[in-house]
């Protein structure tokens, strides 16, 4: 097995200062990548957002205070010399597959070889309230993958006839900075996504908190790889770990009750609200695709919340010491892991541990450095 990259997230409101100086932390302490999130909206209902329930909103006047990924990692990649640079992940909604392709050809020039292309389906909070299509997004997601394959594979002229996209002698002329163009990482879960992802992609960023789980979808990929013709390993298996991290484990553990993380859970799928023995409070059956925080108000949002099961917060997050989460991935990196993208979300929780959650990040990375 490779060894196993670690990542981290990309700070992605303003100032854009303090996104360059945690890059440069992010690199200095030895993260091998750094994810930003492609959003416009956060998970959180703007009732909600007042300083008697969220302590935050004294300091940001909103949470869905979002800047592009694209300029901030053409920024990053100024100040930075090693990490990779990545979406985790965009969509093919907003934003054309030519201009996708472009772009991130663009932001492998800048960082030398660096970018990564994070792809997914999309998440309707960031697409339904612009007016934006949101039908077959799978079917959408794989067509762009192909398109943007094609572009970067020739600087001749190129057509193609699909569902979603037309080019008629298309041109991208700009190489790769190096022999290759940016990998591509696919964020999937079901079937037929993964098993595009093993025909398409150079990595597999999904979302799951069952190592079991994950090893069955991670298979599926290698299959599919396999049959393409492709060697199984071609793609670089990733997980999001979204993490509550203390140096006290009791404490980690009262914070995953609070309204924010209740929220959050929220995306999480009906398939883990059966698994408490619930059903979703919004009557979800994706949740991270289809949670619109925009439509609930104060008081729906605050009920929602309140639904969520004990059980559903206690899964849906790595939580306890940093010992403890790198503890709950040993078995995911047993199941095939290579590259766990660590997301804390503990100041979410508690504001006052904002300050050192950099701290708490890095003890995980120091962690799973010792896992074989």
């Amino acid at each position: 097995m490779r060894p196993l990259e670690i990542a981290g997230l990309g700070l992605i409101r303003p100032p854009i200062e303090n996104a360059l100086a945690s890059a440069r932390r992010h690199e200095a302490a030895g993260f091998d990548a750094i994810w930003w999130s492609d959003h416009f909206l956060h998970w959180f209902p703007p009732g909600v957002w007042t300083p008697d329930l969220v302590p935050h909103a004294a300091v940001m006047r909103s949470p869905h205070a979002f800047l592009d990924p694209m300029p901030v990692m053409g920024a990053v990649a100024g100040v930075t010399e090693r990490v990779g640079l990545g979406t985790a992940v965009t969509d093919a909604v907003r934003r054309h597959p030519a201009l996708l392709a472009q772009t991130f050809l663009t932001l492998d020039h800048l960082s030398r070889g660096r970018a990564l292309l994070g792809i997914g389906v999309g998440e309707a909070e960031n697409i339904v309230p612009f007016g934006l299509p949101f039908e077959r997004v799978a079917s959408r997601l794989i067509e762009a993958v192909e398109i943007i394959r094609l572009l970067w594979s020739t600087i001749e002229p190129v057509d193609f006839e699909g569902e979603f996209w037309r080019l008629d002698g298309a041109i991208l002329g700009a190489e790769p900075y190096g022999e290759r163009p940016p990998p591509i990482w696919m964020a999937a879960h079901r079937p037929r996504v993964l098993r595009a992802t093993g025909r398409l992609a150079d990595g597999w960023m999904p979302n799951f908190v069952d190592a079991g789980e994950y090893g069955a979808a991670l298979a599926v990929i290698r299959a599919a790889s396999t049959e393409a013709g492709r060697r199984p390993e071609d793609v670089r298996a990733g997980n999001f770990v979204w993490m509550v991290v203390d140096e006290d484990r009791g404490r980690a553990e009262r914070m995953l009750d609070s309204l924010l993380l209740r929220l959050v859970a929220l995306t999480a799928p009906t398939s883990e609200y059966e698994r408490a023995g619930s059903v979703h409070p919004l009557g979800s059956r994706w949740g991270l695709l289809d949670y619109v925080p925009t439509r609930l108000s104060r008081e729906e949002g605050l009920a929602a919340a309140a639904a969520v099961p004990e059980e559903v917060l206690r899964r849906y997050y790595f939580w306890g010491t940093p010992d403890d989460v790198v503890d709950r991935l040993r078995p995911f990196r047993a199941a095939g892991l290579e590259h766990a993208y660590l997301v804390n979300v503990t100041p979410l929780a508690d504001l006052s541990v904002a300050a050192t959650a950099a701290d708490r990040t890095e003890e995980v990375l120091h962690g799973l450095r010792r896992l074989p």
